[in-house]
């Protein structure tokens, strides 16, 4: 016979088989551990023996030695990382390396400022970068808070507390209700004992654990009789043997599972590389078709020379410097540091700066159900009596609700009295304390105004083979007995009803009308519980026999009541929502019908049999739910939609969502989620509501507008200036822009206004369109088409400019004139292509004085080039009132073509 101590104060006692152990030297209990046994599927005296432990535990020589073969309880996390290699990693761009090719240039030809002023820009960039995503590479750091856990331990044969991480294979450990199971442990014993498993299985309520024999294979949810380290103790105490420990357990195997997993480029990063690619290849070819036209000229006039070739060579150079979006990069970075901080006020704590963006560019959600759509808060709907239905409002353990139907004050009482949990209120919020199954209870008392001050004298709690617990309460009447528990079991043991406050005999017609009810009930997904009472005769002794039915409460974890209308908006955003989860097919299925997540669901030991092409054709078949799933299962899912060519968006909040969480494109962590799911994750979301990624994806969008409307605005400018000196050179005319000038161009009218564009709001239609293409480039085609046709046009209007004031002159002075007027109109042209671009995103006019500050900038520091001694050594003239007349003119004539064109590009992708 051995005792286990109920660690509330009662010593219960529990028979158990004793068994005969001899820890040989000679048998290696490692080798054990190594074959992999399925502890689970066996008998407890066969896991002992396994094990060479004892029920009384292991001694101290033989715990150190274990440790030595086994090491410490604790997970292997990744090695510190090294900020200089962070710091290396922001220049790990192609553009970068076309930036810093054009700083070399400018170094050797002279240009010391601009080459000063680009370093400057990358610089600035990498540093940004860097501080912001040094916190992010702590990525298994939270795991280690394991070893911070105590266990309660039998070693010599006595009781002791140890940290957890001393913990060895074969120990026995006791838990009781509060506790953090510390390894992975098949339960011996055990006294009404419930684990809470969501944050490993996803499975929103406790669930009951038992010293019995499972003969088949199960997924973690369904292991009964197996507690899981990082998960926690609801109710009731037992005691267990440890059989992994570290990164043996499955906590362990999650830990590894997140290291494999292989982080994703982001598609801002994957479309800038293909970008900065395609568009160093055109500034090189350019560039040397230039320079050779401009050869060929020279030679075929005699005019060749050493000064010459080298006034060639420097226009080329500096042609392909001025081609170059230079802040570019400073661009990006600073509209993705402005979105981190409008999603850090929308509840969103970005993590890695590049993730940004991701979220604007996801087309599939896979989220958890349980603490992301759902409250992770049982909560009775509806309650239920001969007298009639009583539905309830409100969500989670708040117990303000409205009730409306029959209220049967006995049905709530026996829900109030037949309960050991508590609710509190702290800081305005509600929480529980037990079982949540019976936090729903108290609040549906609470909601139907069901207040009982009686006393109970005796107590006979619920185990899984009665499926009841029963209490004993002493009133003015006598004594009485209330009990709860599965609707048909407590039905069994039941004679008489209760109709219109008074007892009747209980009929056939009354039990198939009780069956039909729960029947209902569960196929809605609803956890029912049934409830009865009776009043004890003086003498009879407290039994669950011969009781008066009262009624049924029906309960569920809800969704959160503005999940429904975000699901509503994904759609409307051409993004498609799938539910993974731990929690049973029926529940997942009913949750989605309720919040709008359709389509057909698999369990687990569905997928489990699948291929990767039989999940592939099961996904584009409008599966939506997955329920019953393992952690590798998450993991799988993503990387067949990522195979598929989606962005994949991940939520969750448990240790089982990690993997998942670093292998998808973007990981969404829920703020009260675990640290190993946060630390998975880009981003955290500083409370639960899954608004807040909606709001969070709408953002992601609103910054991939305004960083390609940046790259719009630099390229436009720069594929003018560059068509003029090409198409100059290819006609042979005369330079209509010197080095300088285009130096000066790309100074002056790039930077500001692009950086002005990171603030700009966000169009109207930002969460009206489907999501980007993967494969598309960072420009559409349709803003290909614009820029082509706003490069075309300026260049033509330059162009004529330049052959009207006499660019085709030999004299100097006429020349000089011409080139000035092309300078100031090209300048004039960029200051406009700013507020064109913009109309083309839907964005009002006057939204962002930034905009206006940087193109009123531009405009005053070409006023005092043009009219200060500066404009001497540019090699320009100031300009009469007739020319500036004709510079308005042209600008206009540009600004009016650039808008008819946009209105037909419009009404044609309408039709």
């Amino acid at each position: 016979m051995h005792f286990l101590p109920d660690f509330s104060g009662l010593q219960i006692l529990v028979r158990i088989e004793s068994v005969n152990i001899l820890l040989s030297p000679q048998r290696s209990w490692i080798k054990i551990m190594t074959d992999n046994p399925k502890f689970y599927q066996l008998a407890t005296d066969q896991v002992l023996n396994r094990l060479q432990t004892r029920p009384t535990g292991l001694d101290s020589a033989e715990v150190t030695h274990r440790r030595a073969t086994a090491g410490f309880n604790e997970l292997q996390t990744a090695s510190e990382i090294n900020p200089l290699l962070v710091f290396i990693d922001q220049f790990k761009s192609f553009i970068i390396y076309i930036l810093l090719f054009a700083v070399c240039f400018s170094l050797l030809i002279g240009e010391y400022v601009d080459s000063m002023v680009i370093l400057a820009i990358l610089l600035t960039n990498a540093l940004i970068g860097f501080f912001q995503e040094l916190s992010a590479h702590k990525s298994l750091e939270a795991l280690k808070k394991i070893s911070t856990v105590q266990a309660t331990v039998l070693r010599d044969g006595t009781r002791c507390r140890v940290p957890a991480r001393e913990l060895v294979p074969g120990d026995i450990i006791l838990v009781e209700a509060g506790d953090k199971v510390p390894a992975d442990a098949r339960i011996i014993e055990a006294v009404h004992l419930k684990a809470e498993e969501s944050a490993l299985t996803g499975e929103s309520a406790p669930v009951d654990k038992q010293n019995r024999d499972l003969d088949r294979d199960l997924p973690l949810g369904d292991q009964r009789n197996m507690l899981f380290s990082a998960t926690s103790i609801a109710t009731g105490n037992g005691r267990a043997v440890v059989v992994a420990t570290g990164m043996e357990t499955e906590l362990g195997r999650i830990t590894a599972l997140v290291k494999e997993a292989k982080e994703e480029m982001t598609p801002l990063q994957r479309r800038l590389d293909q970008f900065g690619r395609k568009l160093s290849y055109a500034i090189i070819c350019i560039c040397l078709v230039v320079f050779f036209l401009f050869f060929a000229k020279a030679y075929t006039a005699g005019a060749l020379s050493g000064e010459t070739f080298m006034a060639m060579a420097f226009i080329a150079i500096s042609l392909a410097v001025a081609a170059v979006p230079t802040a570019l990069p400073a661009v990006v970075t600073i509209a993705l540091s402005v979105g981190v901080k409008r999603l850090l006020a929308k509840k969103a704590l970005v993590r890695r700066l590049a993730s940004v963006e991701t979220l604007g560019s996801c087309d599939v959600i896979c989220t958890d159900k349980t603490g992301t759509l759902t409250a992770n808060q049982m909560t009775v709907r509806h309650a239920w009596t001969l007298d009639g239905e009583v539905i309830l409002e409100g969500s989670g353990y708040n117990p303000d609700g409205a009730v409306s139907g029959p209220v049967v004050e006995e049905l709530f009482a026996c829900g109030l009295l037949c309960n050991n949990a508590a609710l509190n209120c702290e800081d305005g919020s509600w929480r529980t304390i037990g079982d949540p199954t019976e936090a729903a209870l108290l609040v549906s008392a609470a909601k139907a105004g069901i207040e009982d001050g009686r006393l109970r004298k005796d107590e006979v709690p619920f185990d899984s083979q009665r499926k009841l617990m029963s209490v004993l309460v002493h009133d003015a009447r006598g004594e009485v007995v209330y009990s709860k528990g599965a609707p048909m079991e407590l039905l069994a043991c039941c004679t008489r009803i209760l109709e219109q406050g008074s007892e009747r005999p209980l009929s056939d017609q009354d039990r198939n009308r009780i069956a039909a009810q729960n029947a209902g009930y569960a196929q809605g997904a609803l956890r029912v519980l049934g409830f009865a009472r009776k009043d004890l005769t003086p003498g009879e002794r407290f039994a669950e026999r011969e009781l008066c039915f009262i009624g049924l409460q029906a309960m569920i974890d809800p969704p959160r009541p503005d999940v429904v209308e975000s699901i509503a908006r994904t759609a409307k955003a051409g993004i498609r929502v799938i539910m993974i989860t731990g929690d049973y097919v029926a529940t997942a299925i009913a949750i989605g019908r309720e919040i709008g997540i359709i389509g057909k669901a698999l369990s687990g030991p569905d997928l489990a049999a699948m291929n990767d092409e039989q999940l592939r054709q099961a996904l584009e078949d409008d599966t939506n739910i997955f329920a019953r799933v393992d952690p590798e299962h998450k993991q799988q899912i993503v990387n067949i939609l990522q195979q598929a060519g989606y962005t994949v968006a991940m939520t969750g909040d448990g240790v089982n969502d990690a993997p998942a969480l670093k292998k998808a494109n973007i990981g969404v962590a829920v703020g009260s989620g675990t640290d190993v799911a946060k630390e998975a994750a880009d981003f955290v979301l500083l409370d639960d509501s899954f608004t807040h990624i909606v709001n969070a994806i709408e953002e992601g969008r609103g910054i991939y507008d305004n960083i390609q409307k940046s790259i719009m605005l630099l390229l436009s400018g720069n594929l003018g200036e560059v068509l003029i000196i090409f198409l100059a050179a290819l006609f042979g005319m005369n330079l209509p822009l010197t080095a300088i000038l285009l130096l000066w161009i790309n100074m002056v009218t790039d930077g500001a206004p692009a950086l002005a564009y990171s603030v700009d709001p966000y169009g109207s239609d930002t969460m009206q369109r489907p999501p980007k293409p993967r494969n598309e480039g960072i420009l559409p085609p349709a803003k290909l088409a614009l820029l082509g046709v706003l490069g075309t046009v300026g260049t033509f209007i330059a162009l004529s400019l330049f052959h009207l004031f006499g660019g085709s002159s030999e004299l100097s002075v006429t020349l000089i004139h011409a080139q000035t007027m092309v300078f100031n109109f090209v300048v004039l042209y960029e200051v406009i292509l700013i507020f064109v671009i913009r109309n083309s995103y839907r964005v009002p006019l006057f939204s962002n004085r930034w905009v206006w500050g940087a193109a009123a900038l531009s405009v005053v520091l070409q006023v005092l080039l043009m009219y200060t001694p500066l404009a001497r050594v540019f090699k320009i003239v100031p300009l009469s009132p007739v020319d500036l007349a004709t510079l308005g003119f042209a600008g206009l004539l540009f600004t009016s073509v650039s808008l008819f064109y946009q209105n037909i590009a419009k009404n044609w992708r309408h039709r």
